[in-house]
Order: structure tokens, then C-alpha cells, then sequence
């Protein structure tokens, strides 16, 4: 049976706490002078499917969605970085879910065993801006992590990330994440080829009209803007971490994997979703050793 989890814990203190680390704290600060172009479609999957064919969105089993926004931000940075941006590494897999959220529950906010589950955006930004990121299939002193599972994310989200693999962590961070509070910061930051997880508290139908969503209800959640289309109107891409979990009639535009896994979010919703000044636009990603890239996407995202 189909659970929607859950697991957005608002805590704008501890985000104003982060916010004061920065130097440019918004993207208005960081980025003045990012053009966006209202005539150009951008859809990040694109680059993420470019160097990694087998993908494919994971479900979340507790409620650390949060985790899974920010480790889906930090995955698409990576593809990104290596076939928009060229730089000479390679992609090291998937982030490890259960990385950031140990990150962002315990290391970041110093206490273990917290009760229940849960984290915010504030936390996650500090979390793979300080102490990185872990992935799936990458040998960490005889450990390989291959699945994901409710059970690891619940022991890391209460004890943290083990001391032993933060070395490895630390080698694969996000350089920068900076709050984005509405639909055209946000646009811009897409455009650009920089991801953006959303923390709300928006809730949505799960029938889609030809992958469009429908706002319906209240979710405390975290989910990953990663597209902007201007026609039928504008919209963003809001991808979910519950599985392919959306039914109704699908954007056939997009990538198979991305077609139930979410859907394109009007702009005003958009607005009012990052209105609650927790959520980020990142990049620059530590990738892994460099090797020779083919050109994945021809210079066109």
C-alpha cells in the first residue's frame, strides 16, 4: 500500500543560523547577474540520465525526505557539473540518502538521538556544504552501500553518520547552496543548471492532467525543483521521493523515469512554496578522479 511520507521539520532559526555563515547568502546576492531567458525549456533529468542510463527515483521509508531532496540535488549537481559545465571528473553513482539526512539531523545540529524523524532545509545545506556526501556502490574501507532502507536512515538520523566514513564524505561536497525564494530566483537557478530542493508545506493531488499537478492540501515535505517549461504556463518541475507514485495522464515530453516520480508545478505555487525561505539553489560539486569525458549532451541541456 502506497504512504506518503513525510518529514519536513521547519526550524527557521537554525536556517537564519546557516544563512549567517554566508557571505551571499541569496541567490539575489550570489548570482546577480544570471540571466532567464522566458523562452527556453530546461529539464535537469536530462544530464543525470546522461550519465547514469539506469536511474531511477527511490521511495523513501521513513520520513526523511529532506535527505532525499538534498542527496537527488546533489546527484543531479554532479551529472551536471561533468556534461554541462565539463569538468574533468567522473560520476561516482547515486548520493546516499541516508548521508545527508545523518548529516543534517546529528553532525549538523550537534545531538543525538533526536526523537522522531525529520530534518529542514537549513540543516541539509549545512550538512553537504560542511561534511559532504556519501553514494551507493563505492567502496568505503570494505563497506558498499547498495540499497536504500528506512532502517539505516532511522540509525544515522539518531546516532549519525559513523566517524569512520565522514573522511570519504568530505572529498564529495557541495560548494555553495543559497536561498531561493521564488518562482523566477528559482527559474533562473534551473536555467542555469543548478538544482533547487524545496522545503514546504504544499500539498498536491496524486492525479496528474498531462504531468501537471494540481496544489491540494498541506504536506510537510521536501521535494527537488529540476525543470522549467514556460507553455501552457509557467511551471517547475517538482520532483518527489515516494517512487513512481503519481497516477493520471503523464508529460510524455519527459524522460520515462521522471513521468510519475512528479510533475510540473504552476508558478504562483511555486512562489508560495519557497516563500517559506528554506530552500536552496547549489552548486559546485566534488566529483570524483578525473577521467576523459565523451560529450554526453552536445553543449544542450
Amino acid at each position: 500500500m502506497f504512504l506518503p511520507l513525510m518529514g519536513y521539520t521547519p526550524n527557521p532559526q537554525g536556517t537564519e543560523a546557516f544563512l549567517r555563515t554566508l557571505v551571499h547568502p541569496t541567490l539575489a546576492t550570489a548570482g546577480p547577474n544570471l540571466a532567464l531567458d522566458e523562452t527556453r525549456d530546461v529539464f535537469l533529468g536530462h544530464a543525470l540520465l546522461a550519465v547514469d542510463p539506469t536511474w531511477k527515483r527511490g521511495a523513501q521509508q521513513i520520513g526523511s525526505c529532506v535527505g532525499h531532496a538534498w542527496a537527488g540535488a546533489a546527484t543531479m549537481l554532479s551529472a551536471l557539473d561533468i556534461t554541462i559545465r565539463n569538468e574533468p571528473e567522473g560520476y561516482g553513482g547515486r548520493v546516499l540518502e541516508a548521508s545527508v539526512y545523518g548529516f543534517a539531523r546529528v553532525e549538523v545540529q550537534g545531538k543525538k538521538n533526536l526523537g522522531g524523524d525529520g530534518s529542514y532545509g537549513g540543516a541539509a545545506a549545512r550538512g553537504v556544504t560542511l561534511f559532504g556526501t556519501l553514494h551507493y556502490g563505492q567502496d568505503y574501507g570494505g563497506k558498499v552501500f547498495t540499497e536504500s532502507t528506512g532502517r539505516l536512515e532511522s540509525d544515522w538520523g539518531r546516532n549519525g553518520v559513523p566517524d569512520e566514513l565522514e573522511p570519504y564524505a568530505a572529498q564529495h561536497k557541495v560548494a555553495s547552496a543559497v536561498l531561493v525564494t521564488d518562482f523566477e530566483s528559482a527559474a533562473a537557478a534551473i536555467q542555469n543548471a543548478y538544482p533547487v530542493p524545496v522545503c514546504s508545506g504544499q500539498g498536491f493531488s496524486m492525479t496528474m492532467r498531462e504531468g501537471a499537478l494540481s496544489p491540494m492540501g498541506h504536506w510537510s515535505h521536501a521535494m527537488l525543483f529540476c525543470g522549467l517549461r514556460w507553455k501552457p504556463e509557467p511551471a517547475l518541475y517538482l520532483l518527489n521521493s515516494w517512487g513512481e507514485c503519481y497516477g493520471g495522464s503523464v508529460d510524455k515530453t519527459l524522460p520515462p523515469a521522471f513521468q510519475r516520480s512528479g510533475g510540473w508545478c504552476d508558478a504562483a505555487t511555486c512562489t508560495k512554496m519557497l516563500s517559506g525561505e528554506d530552500s536552496f539553489a547549489c552548486s559546485g560539486y566534488s566529483g570524483f578522479a578525473p577521467r576523459k569525458l565523451p560529450n554526453w549532451l552536445g553543449g544542450i541541456i
